[in-house]
């Protein structure tokens, strides 16, 4: 794109050159950019990168640029001695060629190049202005060849224009805004009239709604034609040999103010209104003729003469007139307003500037103009009667501006005008440069209280957690923020005068310096001092006063590293451990994020596979006739213990049970359970009896027969089982013989065998007695 635009340009050189018959300079046949090398210098950390662009390229807004061409993505990814390829001499030949670009084009301007080589000078300010774009972009070769070109130029112009003031007779059209026409004395009918339009004799010109137009004399004498305007030059004449200058104007309609005689007092310049005669030799006067009549106001030292019928008024300095048919009214104008804002030089960055201005008592309204130039050749605003002390202008491009307001009086008249103002409009859309350069993202700290400190541009408002920070003239800030408990954002927003924004983040934790308190669950089983699990790994779960997210590390006796983890919500904790059937120590210790240890606690683990022993103190008799039974003992290491599935109490490991028997066979089921989990069933049993044994059959006999041995026999059923011995009472021959039997319970019988003896037998009594005392007789 830049070669067409430059060759372009350098075509528009070549022509004007051939024309005039100049000769090129050998810059254009290779530009002087391609030999600028880059310059690597070293960032430190005394710096932001800022002020380091500021002084070393003149311009701190570049850092963007530099930024980019290091491919650093942004300003907190620079370190310091970092070394940077930096544009030194790119930046600092484009500045020197666009001042010098500069210097020419206003040289040759002042010696009426508008006029004499109007073709020339605007290539030249094009040229310029290109080249200012180009730089936005950061093309410095391509600024420099811009620039150059412009140079050239504008040389050429000045050598035109200082050729041809002696010699030509014309005016030029040196501004337009809105729509001007023209027309020749040879043309039929009214056309359009373009920048740098050459006019001639006779001529007349007119500005339609909204529009102005300045026409520009050869001796550099201006004249501003306002809206809807009508005027006619009626004579331009030059006398070679005297260099006296002869312009008349005709104002048909409207009104026009004039700023004469710039570079000669050579010359003569006349006003023509319809009915009045003018005679002036200010050099600075406003002039207006409508239906109404007509309106003379004279701002310069010198007197400005007008007739109309035998009333013939001198109007001086700062005083003005109204001519009509009621004769002339005179008045002095009102005095300059005072301009209010913006401020003079300020830099805008909104396209339609707000403008205010100090009112007058009694004015009518106000008369404001806004031009490129501090001449307000370039006129970009001229509003007329605005009856408020402020004003909004269209939107303007990016440039410099200036700007005047006069008051009108209630006869119509403009006062002085303000002394200019100007300002500048800018388009920027980089963000602001924003780095915060302490605490740190991540950083931790112990107390309440941070330093922050980082950097912006001057002109940038920022804020810290939306409040407004003071930035001293580097752009740094400082400032000591009060800190949370916890995670604790810093969040920096950053707005140029331009209203882009920037912003960044970075979080810090405050953490006070505490000491951890570690509580073990107390529901974790226990075998002793050692928490006890029937598996291989041991589950520990406690409660912590830690931050969630503490670092926790677990080791064993040796020292070695078991378990690394967090801590959870509200500080809770839980990890497992190896378990032997040794008794096996750890210790668990919890660290802040800077590694300081906070606490730390002891504990044992156990892998218990044992159950509960269960030891009575008397086993339960077979049969009882006692109701009321009484079981006590010992439960070993057992936490819960149960009697047919109701709870028994156990202290110090020893327990006593008293229930009530039925009759009958009573069973029970004892069930002791240790902590962690192994079970001992113990299954007892006893006979409540209180019925003696039912005898079924006693006798007696000589199985061997009448010689034979004596045998007793007696059968009985018990629930509760015989005795092991009954008694008997015999009668043998008419003696008695007692003694006992033996009893098989199991059987029921119940024997006793005597030796032979020769009588009648007879049993008299048999007692047979169960294991609950209970005798039965026969």
């Amino acid at each position: 794109m830049f070669c067409t635009v430059r060759h372009i340009l350098r075509g528009l050189v070549f022509a004007s050159a051939f024309a005039s018959g100049l000769a090129l300079q050998p810059a254009l046949s290779q530009t002087r950019s391609a030999t600028l090398e880059f310059e690597n210098i070293t960032f430190t950390s005394a710096d932001t990168i800022r002020d380091f662009v500021g002084r070393h390229l003149g311009d701190p807004d570049l850092w963007p640029y530099v930024l980019e061409l290091n491919q650093i993505e942004t300003p907190t990814d620079l370190k310091p001695n970092d070394t940077l390829k930096m544009p030194v001499q790119q930046v600092r030949a484009a500045d020197e060629a666009l001042q010098q670009a500069l210097n020419t084009i206003q040289t040759a301007t002042a010696e009426g190049a508008q006029v004499f080589a109007p073709v020339q000078i605007g290539n030249a300010v094009a040229s310029r202005e290109t080249a200012l774009e180009r730089r936005e972009n950061y093309k410095w070769g391509e600024v420099i060849d811009l620039s150059d070109i412009a140079t050239l130029l504008a040389q050429e112009a000045l050598e035109i224009a200082i050729a041809q003031r002696d010699r030509s007779a014309e005016a030029v059209v040196s501004d337009v805004q809105g729509d001007v026409q023209g027309r020749a004395p040879a043309e039929p009918r009214w056309s359009g009239r373009s920048l740098n339009d050459i006019l001639i004799e006779f001529e007349r010109v007119r500005t339609l709604s909204a529009s102005t137009t300045q026409i520009t004399f050869r001796d550099l004498s201006r004249l501003r034609l306002n809206a809807n305007s009508n005027a006619t030059i009626q004579r331009m004449r030059s006398d070679p040999l005297t260099g006296d200058e002869v312009t008349k104007v005709s104002l048909v309609d409207g009104d026009f103010y004039a700023v004469l005689n710039q570079l000669s007092d050579k010359t003569a310049f006349e006003i023509d209104v319809p009915g009045i005669e003018t005679t002036t030799d200010s050099s600075d006067f406003w002039v207006k003729n409508d239906r109404s009549g007509a309106k003379f106001v004279n701002y310069d030292e010198a007197s400005l003469e007008v007739k109309q019928g035998d009333t013939a008024v001198v109007i001086g300095e700062n005083e003005g007139v109204v001519l009509n048919r009621n004769g002339a009214q005179t008045a002095d104008v009102l005095d300059s307003p005072v301009l209010r804002k913006p401020d003079d030089n300020e830099i805008l960055y909104s396209s339609a500037v707000d403008l205010g201005w100090g009112g007058f008592d009694g004015a009518a309204g106000y008369w404001i103009e806004v031009a490129r130039d501090a001449g307000f050749n370039e006129m970009q605003v001229s509003e007329w009667g605005i009856a408020e002390t402020v004003f909004t202008t269209p939107d303007l491009p990016p440039a410099r501006y200036f700007w005047r307001v006069a008051a009108l009086d209630q006869l119509g008249l403009p006062g002085q005008w303000s002394k200019p103002a100007g300002f500048t409009v800018r388009r920027d859309n980089t963000p602001p440069f924003l780095t915060l350069l302490a605490p740190g993202d991540g950083a931790l700290f112990e107390e309440p209280r941070v330093i922050v400190f980082g950097a912006s541009e001057p002109e940038a408002t920022v804020l810290l957690n939306g409040a407004p920070m003071t930035l001293n003239k580097d752009g740094s800030f400082e400032t000591e923020v009060t800190l949370n408990v916890g995670e604790n954002l810093l969040r920096l927003d950053a707005t140029d005068l331009a209203g882009n924004q920037s912003n960044l983040g970075q979080t810090v934790i405050y953490r006070p310096a505490v000491a951890v308190e570690i509580a073990f669950d107390p529901a974790m089983p226990r075998a002793g001092d050692a928490f006890a699990t029937r598996s291989g790994e041991l589950v520990v779960r406690a409660v912590t006063t830690a931050q969630p997210d503490a670092p926790v590390v677990v080791i064993d006796a040796s020292g070695a590293v078991v378990v690394q983890a967090v801590t959870g919500p509200q500080g809770a904790l839980s990890f497992s451990v190896p378990a032997t059937s040794e008794i096996q120590g750890y210790q668990v210790e919890i660290f802040a994020p800077n590694g300081k240890s906070e606490g730390r606690a002891d504990f044992f683990a156990l892998r218990d596979e044992m159950p509960p022993e269960v030891k009575l103190d008397l086993p339960l008799p077979k049969a009882t006739d006692d109701p009321d039974l009484e079981i006590t003992g010992t439960a070993g290491d057992a936490v819960n213990l149960t009697l047919d599935g109701q709870p028994i109490a156990v202290t110090d490991g020893a327990f006593a049970i008293a229930t009530e028997l039925q009759p009958g066979i009573n069973d029970f089921d004892l069930l002791a359970t240790d902590a962690v989990g192994n079970v001992t069933a113990v299954r007892l049993q006893t006979v409540y009896d209180i019925d003696p044994p039912v005898i079924t059959r006693a006798e007696v006999t000589r199985p061997e027969g009448n010689a034979g041995p004596i045998t007793i026999e007696v059968a009985a059923t018990d629930p509760s089982g015989l005795r092991k011995s009954a008694t008997y009472l015999l009668e043998i021959g008419g003696a008695e013989r007692d003694g006992f039997l033996r009893c098989d319970s199991g059987a029921g019988i119940c024997r006793a065998s005597l030796p032979p003896e020769t009588g009648r037998i007879q049993l008299i009594e048999v007692a047979v007695e169960d294991y609950a005392g209970n005798t039965a007789f026969k």
